[in-house]
């Protein structure tokens, strides 16, 4: 296998601070290299960890600073935002910015949050930054783990990895973090459907050059530039193929985004025995899944809604969904579709954490 090094690629202004990325743990039994062992205290295999770049290196942002969409300049319209809503709050977050500092330590509404962006395996995560009855920070460790992020919680110094969403090292090893669901688009869809939102500035304190790209304008699409080994390959998918992965019962399929139209589609499917809703637009690089089936047991089927957004969906209920799986008409308005556990990485990523043999990703078709 032939293994490709970001050093050689990048000027030398960004050797040494852009060597990094964050990473978390979700199900130690989905990977066959996840053992708990006492020898080393890690969850995952030691000798898998890396150290791309010094503890704090790469700043967190611990102060936010946020403008309405009509306020905000600096984004071309294919750029990527990641967006949470909490409460009546909608925010997003370019990847422009997360580049450079992958964690955001935020508060929305009473909940403290930490949006998490590993921008070699393309990842985007949100959890809550209350454990235990505490509240911490979450920074960038500057340790790598198949070339996903690995962060620390700033009270117990314990370290999690992203794309498992677990911590794998410290005082808190074998935790669990509660995730928020997000969505993904590019900034032209995002300034359609949410105009009122507010998004992260450039003003973080920090001297970036944030229309500049750490990793190389052509990161995302140049299947050559990985800059840490490959542990296991799967060559049926290009390496940076975006794909939407759904976990559930130890099985993860993958919904490629370039496999859905150019105008909203929605897939009402059965995935390992659990029936889910998944809705992807490939020219709003936009895709995002749920349970179909609702809090009293009922399971819905969904069709695109005519009406303008916020709707997304509606079912034979007579039910309109909002882009983050809320119900905003109908009979059932005010309830939540389930959230699944489900994010967007490229597909290199998720060969790598999740592809053993026989129970290799299953890719999923629209």
């Amino acid at each position: 296998m032939k293994l490709h090094f970001l050093l050689f690629s990048l000027p030398l202004v960004f050797i040494g601070f852009f060597l990094s990325c964050n990473s978390v743990t979700t199900n130690s039994s989905t990977d066959e290299n996840v053992n708990e062992t006492e020898d080393s205290g890690w969850l995952i295999p030691e000798d898998q960890v890396f150290e791309g770049a010094g503890r704090e290196d790469i700043p967190s942002i611990d102060d936010p600073s946020f403008k309405p969409v009509g306020d905000i300049d600096f984004l071309e319209d294919d750029e990527l935002i990641v967006g949470i809503k909490i409460g009546d709050e909608i925010r997003g977050y370019p990847h422009q910015i997360l580049n450079y500092h992958e964690i955001v330590n935020d508060f929305i509404g009473d909940e403290a949050v930490a949006v998490t962006f590993c921008p070699l395996t393309g990842s985007a995560l949100a959890w809550d930054r209350e454990i235990e009855g505490e509240i911490t920070e979450f920074g960038v460790s500057g340790l790598i783990h198949k070339n996903n992020l690995i962060a620390y919680d700033r009270a117990t110094n314990s370290y999690w990895s992203q794309m498992l969403e677990q911590s794998v090292n410290g005082e808190r090893i074998g935790a669990r973090l509660q995730s928020y669901n997000i969505l993904e688009m590019n900034w032209e869809a995002w300034k359609q459907h949410f105009p009122d939102s507010e998004v992260l500035t450039g003003e973080t304190g920090f001297d970036r050059n944030y229309s500049s790209y750490p990793y190389g304008r052509n990161y995302s699409n140049d299947d050559d530039n990985i800059v840490f080994p490959i542990h296991r390959e799967d060559d049926r998918l290009d390496r940076k193929e975006l794909g939407h992965g759904v976990l559930y019962n130890l099985d993860l399929h993958v919904f490629v985004l370039s496999d859905f139209p150019d105008t909203t589609n929605v897939v009402n499917r059965n995935v390992a025995g659990e029936d889910l809703v998944i809705i992807g637009n490939s020219k709003q690089d936009f895709i995002n899944s749920f349970s179909a089936v609702t809090s009293d047991g009922i399971k819905l089927r969904f069709s695109i809604s005519d009406q303008d957004p916020p709707a997304l969906m509606e079912d034979e209920e007579g039910n309109i969904w909002n882009y983050f799986g809320e119900a905003i008409s109908g009979p059932r308005t005010g309830e939540k579709l389930k959230p699944i556990r489900s994010y967007n990485a490229y597909w290199f990523a998720w060969a790598d954490f999740f592809g053993m043999d026989p129970r290799r990703p299953h890719i999923s078709y629209p």
